[in-house]
């Protein structure tokens, strides 16, 4: 039991709430959610393979392969491409100092091609996400602080001298973007509350 809920914290089941919001707001069709949910899970096992952050149990890398090839089988757009190019990046901030400090763009970037072949996926709205999602990424730069500083990660807080774990800035951020993405969904407001209650309750799974 210790181990599945380890793995399923390493999911990220709070944030994949918010991609599915955003999804819907983006107009997604079910083979395009399934294809590109299939690329993101791949994205974080992936992440996970390379970073072996402690506490973390290890997955085999046939998982993230097998989730790529699945997901850009089902999507089946040029851009995947840039896709699994920046999730491969942003899986090397740790050991790359430059990618630590630009990690913010790179993940919004990566989520911007995520949503790119949707057909909601207008400037306006791709813009919106990019700006959105960068925001979202340096909050948790600034959660992670502490951790970071300690092994030796050159995140933007990290060179600015910040150095404290601050755990609610990053869950904030994830309730804002879940409000922006039901708003543009035309989405009741309970959606968002079960949203919300649905982070809460998942966002400790994830070992750190």
């Amino acid at each position: 039991m210790q181990h599945a809920l380890n793995y399923l914290g390493q999911l990220r089941i709070y944030s994949y709430v918010d991609l599915l919001l955003l999804f819907q707001a983006l107009h997604a069709g079910l083979r395009d959610m399934v294809g590109l949910s299939l690329l993101w899970f791949g994205f974080l096992i992936h992440l996970e393979w390379q970073h072996r952050d402690m506490g973390r149990l290890r997955w085999p890398w046939p998982v993230w392969a097998l989730l790529w090839i699945a997901g850009v089988v089902l999507v089946a757009d040029p851009m995947c491409v840039p896709f699994l190019v920046l999730a491969a990046g942003y899986s090397l901030k740790k050991r790359i100092p430059f990618l630590a400090a630009v990690s913010p763009l790179i993940n919004a970037g990566l989520k911007v091609a995520l949503i790119e072949p949707l057909p909601g996926a207008h400037a306006r709205q791709v813009l919106l996400v990019f700006v959105l999602m960068t925001i979202r990424n340096l909050l948790g730069d600034v959660r992670d602080a502490a951790k970071d500083a300690g092994e030796g990660v050159a995140s933007i807080p990290v060179r600015l001298g910040y150095r404290r774990h601050t755990p609610l800035v990053y869950p904030l951020g994830l309730a804002v973007t879940s409000a922006v993405w039901v708003a543009m969904a035309g989405l009741p407001w309970w959606v968002w509350c079960c949203a919300l209650a649905v982070q809460a309750l998942t966002y400790r799974l994830t070992p750190r």
